[in-house]
């Protein structure tokens, strides 16, 4: 029996998902509901570009980056969003490129439950 492309792609997304850590899982899920949101809102609100997050897995955290995306189908990189600890899911406020601002600021499960405090402009990672 042949395999098709396809089936071997459905294989091996659900290996990728089963690999993933819960925190990784958390952030995936996270990202894609608030980039949805997002890009709903821009469009509803006439506007040409709106704002986008990807991850990336470090050693200790992952990598949240916030990019534009134009009407034209280009981006531009606007930084680091936020960092995830892999471990424990604490989320940071970056304070460069490289590393996270002192302090946890929320905790993964908290902005999965409620993604409507994740806002494109990160004052939520503010302490108050």
């Amino acid at each position: 029996m042949a395999i098709t492309l396809e089936q071997l792609k459905d294989e091996l997304s659900v290996v990728a998902t089963m690999t993933k850590s819960k925190t990784e899982f958390q952030t995936e899920c996270l990202l894609e509901v608030v980039n949805n949101e997002w890009k709903v809102n821009a469009i509803e609100s006439g506007r040409t570009s709106y704002s986008k997050l990807e991850y990336s897995v470090g050693k200790k955290y992952i990598k949240a980056n916030q990019f534009r995306v134009h009407a034209d189908g280009s981006f531009s990189n606007n930084g680091v969003f936020m960092f995830i600890d892999k471990e424990s899911g604490a989320c940071y406020k970056p304070a460069s490129f490289k590393a996270p601002a002192k302090g946890i600021r929320f905790q993964i499960e908290q902005l999965v439950d409620n993604p409507e405090i994740v806002d494109p402009y990160g004052s939520f990672l503010y302490v108050r």
